[in-house]
């Protein structure tokens, strides 16, 4: 029972640091199949573990802890993002976990966690009350999720969401829009953080900047079923009024 101390202390962690604490990979192996058997700790996939609970044998890991854990470059992107900021609207049991390293989908303890491959390193963050966590801050959470609104959990839920946000950094969100320099992104930020513009506080300077990187063609915010009215400032087809998703009562 030595060990279960400095375990804890861990929360969670892969066989190699069991292997460095202990400094012999068989009584490694060992200590972790006794104390799994026991229930001491929990093997979440492959080499992952957590400490669990001793009185409930429950994780002491959050699943957000668990997911910046996969791979040595794994963080929470997209929905599970914004569930770590605060701001969904709705908790899902399906974790998006971004990452250089391909990992097989895996569940544990009733989240399901879904491989996304990592864009760029660009606007990750160790929360400071969160030292085990890597997330991407909100200004590259809010992009990302607009490039792929199906990983943000639908317009319905983007919208939902982003009507949480009080404030957002538009010089941040412009460095990097211009890193992933995407003609169509700058398009629908725009368009989408305008119904935002004064909640989010974003200057009139902001929509200049994106209207001007739009380029000539004409693109569709969804599928083209839904997306049915042209808006001729932003070259883009969009569902007509994109607030309706709002609680009854919201006006554009």
């Amino acid at each position: 029972m030595k060990y279960i101390e400095g375990l804890h202390g861990l929360k969670i962690f892969h066989k190699k640091n069991v292997v460095a604490l202990i400094k012999d990979e068989n009584a490694a192996k060992e200590i972790l199949r006794r104390y799994k058997k026991q229930g001491l700790i929990s093997h979440v996939r492959r080499d992952l573990y957590v400490a669990t609970d001793l009185a409930s044998k429950l994780s002491i890991a959050s699943k957000f802890e668990i997911a910046s854990h996969i791979t040595p470059s794994s963080y929470l992107s997209y929905h599970a993002a914004l569930e770590y900021h605060g701001i969904a609207h709705q908790v899902f049991f399906e974790l998006y976990v971004s990452s250089k390293e391909l990992f097989n989908n895996f569940d544990y303890d009733g989240i399901s966690y879904t491989f996304c491959k990592s864009q760029t390193e660009i606007g990750i963050v160790n929360p400071l009350t969160d030292s085990l966590i890597r997330v991407t801050d909100l200004e590259r959470t809010v992009l990302d999720c607009i490039n792929r609104i199906d990983l943000s959990g639908g317009l319905e839920e983007l919208i939902e969401c982003f009507a949480l946000i009080t404030y957002i950094n538009e010089n941040m969100l412009l460095s990097y829009l211009h890193h992933f320099d995407k003609q169509f992104l700058y398009q629908k930020t725009g368009f989408i953080l305008g119904y935002f513009q004064k909640e989010m506080k974003l200057s009139d300077t902001f929509f200049a900047t994106c209207k001007s990187k739009i380029g000539k063609s004409t693109r569709y915010l969804t599928d083209t079923h839904e997306s049915d009215t042209y808006f001729k400032e932003w070259r883009l087809c969009a569902p007509r009024n994109i607030l309706s998703f709002l609680e009854q009562g919201e006006t554009p």
